[in-house]
């Protein structure tokens, strides 16, 4: 067994474990080329540190597997006993998430398309160039990191049904909620959780309360929409014996019995002024009066609020108080809406199929790269939500293990032909000339950040799939992205 340490930056940093790569090819003299084909690629990841992993065979590639988990895959097709279209089928059993590359002497395009139908995320043809497999093994080594920081995400997820599957996402914006989640989670301030319908603010709440000090005390959930407004102030506050007609017996509110844990209120901007009141009384003196009652008890809880109105406004026009705005936005997280971060879409997609096909007893469905772009290209007025109500039902039809465009665009909406998504009338306050401009500019960004996610930020790549000359589209992205923006060069 042949094992290889390359430490790709410099300098000490603390980590968990290396970014490990198994190789796994039979022939000695292929072994060390492409060990110096790794190391002349200079690969970088997040930890800083790369293991290489060798095995001969597939048996010693599953065993290692059994052992410890690996990050990332290059294995030949020509292998002893198991081969290497076997290997990836186990391989893709045992785990979903793990990159697979083949690298194989075989110019097979039939044997290139079943490798990728089993599940190898990309095929190359030996001999390798180091600039080539360089490249390719960037963007798996990404979507790899993508996919274990998702990991911890996923599986506290998972423990709440219904909500599963939708806390991922590689995008920065994404990253900035996660950070967010992460320092409210620390800390007992009350958090407002703004944004669109249907883009995950219940399961960031969630997750605030799952990743804080109370993960074991209760988590209690009042949608102020939901409950009839003659019974919010019962429901919130509790009630006792006689208070009103039908309360036979006295019965704790949803606060207190929250109590020692977690409050989320969903949307807020919903809830009648006069409870404004009672509420903002709660969260300042940590005292509830129950209906009909003369007592107050003490209660200690985390408030989570969440909204999808814009409440600023609705401060200004008087339906809802300006003391308790201020007091629930303590700690403030936005939640953009799925259509300003595309680059989140593959991971979500991918990740809600990999669920629904399990529920629906189709584990083996994938997406072919034309679906991908496809759903990236939409702009999901309904969010995480739509997305997922499209990928059932592509699931209940789909017939064939791979899902194409044709078959997730047979159930999209056909787009809106009035203004762009987003641009809440703004155009029509402007001249035609300056709104022209200004719906071309936001509709640029907008593909080019699309195309950029598509193909995993390769200027090149995303450059060719417009059929744009490159020259051209590096110009278009220097005027309308950021150079946060901006992609890798290759």
């Amino acid at each position: 067994m042949t094992s290889s340490m390359v430490d790709v930056r410099t300098g000490s940093r603390k980590r968990h474990a290396p970014f490990t790569v198994l190789v796994v090819e039979d022939n000695a003299s292929d072994v060390e080329l492409m060990l110096h084909a790794l190391e002349e690629a200079e690969l970088k990841t997040i930890e800083g540190e790369l293991e290489f992993e060798v095995r001969a065979t597939a048996e010693g590639a599953l065993n290692l597997l059994n052992e410890r988990p690996v990050d990332l895959v290059l294995t030949d097709l020509v292998l002893p006993c198991m081969d290497g279209l076997g290997l990836v089928s186990r391989l893709q059993e045992i785990d979903r998430n793990l990159p697979v590359l083949v690298v194989t002497r075989m110019n097979d395009v039939p044997m290139a398309v079943e490798a990728v139908r089993r599940g190898a995320y990309d095929y190359l043809v030996k001999p390798v160039n180091a600039l080539d497999l360089g490249a390719r093994l960037h963007r798996a080594i990404r979507i790899s990191e993508i996919l274990r920081r998702n990991s911890a995400y996923e599986r506290m997820a998972q423990q709440h049904e219904g909500h599963a599957g939708t806390l991922v996402g590689s995008s920065r914006a994404f990253e900035t909620i996660m950070r967010r989640v992460r320092e409210a989670a620390q800390v007992r301030s009350t958090v407002l959780i703004t944004g669109e319908t249907g883009t995950g603010k219940g399961l960031i709440a969630r997750a605030i309360h799952e990743q804080s000090r109370e993960r074991d005390k209760p988590f209690q959930v009042i949608d102020c929409t939901t409950v009839p407004e003659g019974m919010v102030e019962s429901e919130l506050f509790g009630h006792v014996r006689g208070a009103f007609t039908g309360a036979i017996s006295d019965k704790p509110g949803l606060i207190e019995l929250a109590n020692g844990g977690s409050v989320f209120l969903d949307e807020i901007g919903d809830l009648p002024l006069l409870l404004q009141t009672k509420l903002l009384r709660v969260l300042e003196d940590s005292e509830v009066r129950p209906v009909g009652g003369t007592r107050v008890k003490r209660v200690d809880m985390r408030f989570i609020a969440a909204t999808n109105q814009n409440l600023e406004e609705k401060v200004k026009n008087g339906t809802f108080r300006k003391d308790l705005y201020y007091r629930l936005a303590v700690v403030s997280i936005p939640v953009p809406p799925l259509r300003e971060r595309p680059d989140d879409i593959p991971v979500i997609a991918r990740h809600l199929l990999a669920q629904l096909g399990t529920e629906m007893g189709k584990p083996y469905c994938r997406f072919d790269s034309a679906a991908i772009d496809a759903l990236t290209a939409y702009p999901w007025p309904g969010n995480v939500r739509e997305l997922r109500n499209v990928l059932e039902r592509t699931l209940m039809l789909a017939t064939e293990e791979t899902i194409t465009d044709r078959e997730v665009n047979a159930l999209l909406p056909a787009a809106p032909q009035s203004l762009p998504a987003g641009s809440g009338g703004s155009y029509v306050t402007l001249p035609y000339m300056e709104a022209k401009e200004k719906a071309l500019g936001d509709f640029t960004r907008a593909y080019l950040k699309a195309k950029l996610a598509i193909h995993q930020g390769v200027i090149t790549k995303a450059a060719e799939s417009s059929q744009i000359p490159r020259q051209h589209f590096s110009l278009l992205m220097k005027r309308y992205l950021d150079s946060h923006e901006s992609g890798e060069e290759e």
